[in-house]
């Protein structure tokens, strides 16, 4: 016996949206690591510049804050989890694009240099997990690509997407991505500077992409609560996978 039509059509939106999901997550990542790492391994050092100011050097060194440091991977993610709404997923996608194009734009024309600013990684202690954590980052992370910070404008996209679908869960995600802004200045990864730089070009891509969003009717705006606790068992997944490389990299 066939199956109804009409359930027939809604399994195919379903997996029809489920690839342009994969598509444009793809995407996405793809341009982010080929732009930033592109662009940050061609930087000369002479060319750029530093933004240091008064604050910057009261701001301590705190290598347990790598840990907030690092949630920006799994948080660039979350509308994955959350936003449910194809049209409003797809606009996501171009204000991940919108954000990282002008960041990387903005990286070629004022590079900016974090080699003053890091802890030296000869005063790092690679046995103790945070401080190894710190090492691999400053050793494949170049140290440029400054600024206007990428890692709290991607942060802040997220939340301002995760927000439109749901603002309880859009206001967790704001909240995180004021202790991501603290981190990448205590771990000495960016000035204060670029963090201001990163919330104003996050702020932009909102403003023209995101704000723009009005729901159809019938449209339901984000999954239930299995989307953001399998999210949560998925960062959960990401930090024991970087725990496991330490063990095996001691």
């Amino acid at each position: 016996m066939r199956p109804p039509v009409h359930r027939t059509e809604l399994e195919w939106c379903r997996k029809r949206n489920l690839l342009e999901r994969v598509i444009l997550t793809t995407g996405v990542m793809i341009f982010f690591v080929t732009g930033y790492f592109g662009v940050g391994r061609s930087t000369n050092l002479p060319r750029a510049h530093v933004l240091t100011t008064i604050l910057d050097e009261r701001i301590p060194f705190v290598a347990d804050s790598v840990w907030i440091y690092l949630w920006v991977f799994p948080c660039a993610l979350i509308p994955l989890f959350v936003v449910r709404c194809t049209r409003l997923f797809r606009r996501t996608a171009i204000a991940y694009a919108v954000v990282i194009a002008a960041s990387l734009i903005c990286f070629i024309i004022f590079p900016v240099t974090s080699t003053g600013l890091r802890m030296a990684q000869a005063k790092l202690d690679v046995s103790v997990f945070s401080q190894w954590a710190i090492s691999r980052l400053y050793s494949i992370d170049p140290p440029y690509n400054l600024f206007p910070c990428l890692h709290l404008s991607v942060a802040g996209v997220a939340a301002f997407s995760v927000w439109k679908a749901s603002k309880p869960y859009g206001s967790a995600v704001f909240l995180s991505v004021i202790f991501v802004g603290m981190s990448v200045c205590t771990v000495k990864q960016h000035y204060l500077l670029d963090v201001l730089g990163g919330i104003a070009l996050a702020a932009f891509a909102n403003a023209l992409i995101l704000r723009r969003y009005t729901p159809l009717d019938d449209a339901t705006l984000a999954y239930s609560w299995r989307g953001p606790a399998a999210f949560l068992i998925f960062a959960l997944v990401v930090y024991a996978i970087l725990y496991v490389a330490f063990l095996c990299f001691q």
